[in-house]
């Protein structure tokens, strides 16, 4: 089987679609200032668990937007419906949109990973933590210009994939963008390189789940 046809008969990517200008300019400006005024704030990521594996993630997150909660919580609710459309998922009623502000520096990746633990017996993980499910993932890119910084493409992996080369589409942080996809799909970012190290240098994201109630055991 040639190369053409054996990409052909692998599983697909997962739908994703990645929209320019999602903030206004005055807006990304204030989120950057905010992201630098509270940078003693921020504290090491951790994985499923609150578990602390730089080996697996590296960065620092604030689960705090300040002034630009509201405005997060609004643009992405009327975005929705769109968000819906482009990446071919059902409709569903969004209890809590879950936030928060990460800052990757030099070094900074997540290995490959899904949003929501699987499996047997698995609990819910998202919202507020009072029993809901993330089922669509949204990522804000937004950094200081110019870019400072290298790397911290978030690849993102086919259903089923093996790791050969085409199992995945590397997507570029591209400044105030917002990227979407299924919050199942497998995915990882590349290590950044921040020469400087100064904190305004760092590739900022924000993270949001679209997360509602599911009855565990159940298809929905």
């Amino acid at each position: 089987m040639n190369e053409e046809a054996n990409l052909r008969s692998r599983s697909p990517l997962p739908t994703f679609h990645q929209y320019r200008g999602f903030l206004d300019e005055s807006e990304c400006e204030t989120l950057l200032d905010w992201a630098v005024s509270n940078c003693e704030r921020f504290r090491p990521s951790t994985v499923f668990g609150g578990v602390l594996d730089a080996q697996e993630r590296s960065s620092e997150r604030l689960p705090d937007l300040g002034p630009m909660e509201t405005v997060f919580q609004r643009r992405l609710r009327e975005l929705f419906p769109d968000i819906l459309a482009r990446t071919g998922t059902r409709s569903f009623e969004v209890d809590v949109i879950e936030l928060e502000l990460v800052a990757h520096g030099d070094g900074a990746h997540f290995a490959r990973h899904i949003d929501i633990p699987v499996g047997p017996g698995r609990l819910p993980l998202g919202g507020d933590g009072s029993g809901q499910d993330r089922l669509l993932s949204a990522v804000h890119y937004f950094h200081d210009e110019p870019k400072s910084f290298s790397g911290g493409a978030l690849r993102l992996h086919r259903y089923g994939s093996e790791g050969l080369p085409g199992d995945f589409v590397d997507i570029e942080p591209e400044n105030n963008s917002l990227l979407v996809f299924p919050s199942w799909a497998l995915h990882e970012v590349r290590q950044i390189r921040c020469p400087s190290g100064a904190f305004r240098n760092y590739r900022f994201a924000v993270n949001a789940w679209f997360c509602k109630v599911l009855a565990l055991g159940r298809d929905e």
